[in-house]
């Protein structure tokens, strides 16, 4: 008896061990079986994805399978190194428990690390341990003079104090927040002393206060770390003890001769933003993002330049519009928004996106080109369409009515449309086509390099200076022979002459010579440009053989612009300007030695206008209305024009019209 029970106990003992041992190779995070790399991971969740830098970060990209209650996934990958994490119903982002090591993953959290072998095994990358990996190799140095300002309330949250009497508005940045200068306040308690509340999951967080545009380590820090600007970075470590969230100094952190004294720094550059610009702009040399989005409770910013991670970049609403800004070399980036709507998260393109490209998922992602020109970023667009084609347009169309006693409303004729499509295959070639109907109205081709650049133009005129008045058909050429100076030669079109334009372009000066260009005879025209301080044109056109004349002018800064011009008989002016919200634009023509004049004035807020105008000739006395709807993709407005207040019905026109841009 005694020989059977002590029998069943082994085998009892086997089946026991049997089961945690094919539990562990269960549940181990990454195994390589017949050539692929198989992940696993528990977790309670509708639906968990693989993400990491074996599928550029992509959240929604490799669904895992759940087998058995364990979400699965097998990649074919190639030898070498890789990070990863998994994404939990589409939003939450968890490292492996089981992962082989770990990495610091710049945002307060770690990835999952591992190399690949040639001969199939998984192995932490070589030269590291989990424990080096899972502080990212940081030396993090004991801070033996602090008092005790940090603690856990007995909400949770994460208390850290900072004494300052002179501070006016001292905020905290760091590892937990991307490092967001104007984000996290302090709160002020008394004589002089700030607090900072925080909720903050298990980790090392790297930190600093921002007070008076100051960057200042914290005197009272549990340890401290390299910023890698020849600073220092405090640092704390919040761990779960007991079923309770904890602070002390990271378990690494060493003592390290005499203690260094926190540094204050100066402030890192962080772009501010003024008047907030609708889509993407630059400003002090960073990208800013900022996008309209009323129904969301948080916005962020994802793309290929954080790993399409939907938590790196948060946006603060600023004017309506959720704002960020980021430091990105020059090159070619992919961007999307994450909305928080309802508690799930919203992936959206941006619908002021210099262009666009599929996803890979049935939408598209924003694309711009970030170049540097004249020691200065700035945003070009990459046109690259949903179907792979980049091309770019707008439709233009116009319905015209009459009122009638008797029809009430009555067609004046077939409408009109014109088509304009726009091929940039890339930045050194353009070609634009304008349709009216099945023929070509106007066309355009431009190519250019480094140095040259020819253009052919058809029915539309070149941007020279006074160009409105020269021939709209011809060849021009322009070749730069030093930095700033480039030299213009043109070939215009007329059946019985050959006209002709030379000049040269010198940074902001464009001087040129005609002959039968711009009109009969010998002409000079000059343009002069500036865009800092402020926005400055001014060009002028004399014909030496008729002494006629032409001179424009136009004026701007963020707040209005003004433009006018005179050719010596009429003169037409605009302006147009932004006050508290509302759009107003103004124009009117004046023909000199008559009594023929017109104005217009047109208001508008959000996307709508309304726009009233007076026109008086010999013959005519005409007063229109205009009200329209517009926005980023379409612009439509309605015309009612009456000649003779009396005659409603006889003398009122209505004319529908509209560009719907693609």
């Amino acid at each position: 008896m005694k020989l059977s029970i002590f029998s069943n106990l082994k085998k009892a003992l086997f089946v026991v061990t049997l089961i945690v041992l094919l539990s562990t190779l269960s549940f181990a995070g990454v195994t390589y079986k017949d050539g692929k790399v198989i992940f696993t991971f528990k977790a309670q969740a509708n639906v968990v994805y693989l993400a990491g830098t074996f599928n550029n970060w992509s959240p929604i990209a490799w669904a895992m399978k759940l087998v058995d209650g364990v979400w699965t996934y097998e990649a074919e990958l190639k030898p070498g190194t890789y990070q990863y994490k998994f994404v939990i119903d589409g939003k939450t982002w968890k490292e492996d428990p089981e992962a082989p090591a770990y990495v610091d993953d710049g945002f307060g959290g770690k990835n999952g690390i591992f190399t690949l072998t040639d001969d199939g095994k998984i192995v932490a990358p070589e030269g590291t341990t989990q424990a080096q990996t899972q502080q990212g190799g940081k030396k993090y140095i004991l801070n033996e003079k602090r008092e005790n300002t940090i603690f856990v309330d007995a909400d949770g949250y994460v208390i850290i104090r900072y004494y300052n009497k002179d501070a006016k508005q001292p905020y905290i940045a760091g590892s937990f927040n991307n490092w967001k200068a104007d984000d996290t306040p302090l709160y002020f308690i008394e004589d002089g002393w700030w607090e900072a509340v925080l909720e903050l999951q298990p980790g090392v967080y790297e930190y600093k206060f921002v007070v008076d545009g100051n960057w200042i380590p914290d005197p009272n820090a549990f340890a401290y770390t390299d910023d890698g600007f020849g600073g220092l970075n405090a640092v704390i470590e919040v761990a779960r003890e007991g079923g309770k969230l904890v602070v002390k100094a990271p378990a690494t952190a060493v003592k390290e001769g005499k203690q260094e004294e926190a540094k204050v720094e100066e402030k890192k550059p962080v772009a501010t933003v003024g008047k907030v610009t609708p889509g993407l702009s630059v400003v002090d040399g960073k990208v800013v993002f900022a996008v309209k989005k009323e129904n969301a409770q948080e916005a962020y910013l994802a793309g290929s330049f954080n790993g399409w991670n939907p938590r790196a970049q948060k946006m603060q609403l600023i004017d309506g519009y959720w704002v960020t800004t980021l430091a990105l070399q020059p090159g070619v980036h992919k961007y999307k928004f994450v909305f928080v709507i309802g508690g799930n998260d919203v992936w959206e393109e941006d619908p002021l996106a210099p262009a666009y490209e599929p996803d890979g998922f049935g939408g598209k992602n924003g694309v711009f080109k970030l170049v540097e020109k004249d020691g200065k970023l700035a945003i070009e667009g990459v046109e690259s369409q949903a179907g792979g084609l980049p091309v770019k347009g707008k439709y233009e169309f116009t319905y015209s009515f009459k009122l009638d006693a008797t029809k009430y409303l009555v067609f004046t004729g077939a409408p009109t449309t014109k088509l304009t499509l726009m091929f940039v295959p890339n930045s050194d070639i353009t070609v634009s086509l304008v349709y009216g109907g099945a023929t070509v109205d106007s066309a355009l081709f431009n190519l250019k390099n480094d140095k040259l650049n020819v253009g052919f133009h058809y029915k539309t005129p070149w941007n020279l200076p006074a160009g409105t008045k020269a021939k709209d058909t011809g060849l021009v050429f322009s070749y730069k022979v030093m930095e700033k100076v480039s030299v213009i030669f043109g070939l215009g079109y007329t059946s019985n002459k050959l006209p002709m334009v030379g000049g040269l372009e010198y940074n902001c000066l464009t001087l040129v010579a005609a002959s039968d260009y711009y009109a009969t005879g010998y002409s000079v025209a000059a343009r002069y440009d500036i865009e800092k301080p402020f926005g400055l044109s001014v060009e002028g056109l004399y014909n030496l053989a008729n002494s006629s004349y032409y001179v424009a002018m136009s004026f701007s800064t963020e707040q209005f612009a003004i433009y006018g011009n005179f050719d010596g008989s009429k003169l037409f002016t605009e302006a147009k300007t932004e006050i508290f919200g509302f759009g107003l634009y103004a124009n009117g023509t004046y023909t000199l030695g008559s009594t023929n004049y017109a104005v217009y004035g047109q208001i508008s807020v959000d996307k709508y206008k309304f726009g009233i105008g007076y026109e008086k000739s010999s013959t005519t006395n005409a007063v229109s209305v205009v009200l329209g709807r517009f926005d980023n993709v379409y612009d439509v407005k309605l015309t009612i024009k009456n000649t003779n207040l009396q005659n409603i019905m006889g003398a009122t026109t209505l004319t529908l019209s509209g560009v719907v841009s693609f």
